[in-house]
C-alpha cells in the first residue's frame, strides 16, 4: 500500500543535523545546529540541502516518509478535507484566466475600462483566497506536532503522515497558483 523498498541510499538529513526524526522541529534549534555545523564544514552542499529540506515542513515530512520507505508516487486523490476548497480555488483561478484573456484581447480603452470593475472584484477574491490558504497551511503545519512517530514507523503512522503530506502539497500548490494569478492581475 504505502510502503516500498528502494535500494538507493537515502541520506538521513535528521541524523546529519543531529535532529530527532519527527514531523515537527523547532526552527530555532535547527538553525543553531546548522550554523554550528556550517562553521565546521563550510561549502557543504549536503549540509545545505539537509537544512533546506528540514526547514520546510512539507519537505521535512516527505523526507521522513522516504526514510520510512513510503510510496509517494503520483496518483493519490485530493485529501477529502480540501476537496471543496480545491474546487472553489480552481473555479476562481479559471475566472482570472478568462479575465486575463479578455483583457489581452481588448482593443480599445473603453473595453479595457469596462473590465476594471471585474478586475477589482477578482483581486479582492484572490487576496481572500491567498489569506485562507495561508491560514489553513499554517494550521496544518501546527498540527504536525501532534503526529506521534515511533521507530520503526508503523503502517498507520505512515498512512497519517502521507495524508498530512498530501494536504500540505495541495495547499502549497494552490498557494503558488493563487500568488501567480494575483501577480498577473496586478500587472495586467
Amino acid at each position: 500500500m504505502f510502503l516500498r523498498r528502494k535500494f538507493l541510499r537515502v541520506i538521513d538529513y535528521f541524523a546529519l543535523l543531529g535532529q530527532t526524526r519527527r514531523p515537527s522541529l523547532d526552527p530555532e534549534k535547527l538553525k543553531e545546529k546548522y550554523f554550528a555545523l556550517a562553521r565546521e564544514r563550510p561549502a557543504d552542499a549536503e549540509l545545505n540541502e539537509a537544512f533546506r529540506v528540514l526547514s520546510d515542513p512539507r519537505l521535512r515530512l516527505r523526507h521522513l516518509l522516504q526514510l520510512a520507505g513510503a510510496d509517494l508516487g503520483p496518483g493519490r486523490d485530493v485529501p477529502p478535507e480540501l476537496a471543496d476548497l480545491f474546487w472553489d480555488s480552481g473555479t476562481l483561478l479559471r475566472e482570472i484566466d478568462r479575465w486575463l484573456l479578455k483583457n489581452a484581447e481588448a482593443q480599445s480603452d473603453l473595453s479595457r475600462a469596462l473590465l476594471r470593475g471585474e478586475k477589482a472584484k477578482l483581486e479582492t477574491r484572490v487576496k481572500a483566497l491567498e489569506e485562507e490558504l495561508g491560514s489553513i497551511y499554517e494550521r496544518q503545519v501546527d498540527q504536525l506536532s501532534t503526529l506521534q512517530v515511533s521507530d520503526p514507523v508503523s503502517p498507520n503512522e505512515i498512512k497519517d503522515m502521507v495524508e498530512r503530506h498530501d494536504s500540505l502539497s495541495y495547499l502549497n500548490r494552490l498557494r503558488e497558483q493563487a500568488r501567480e494569478k494575483s501577480f498577473r492581475l496586478r500587472h495586467a
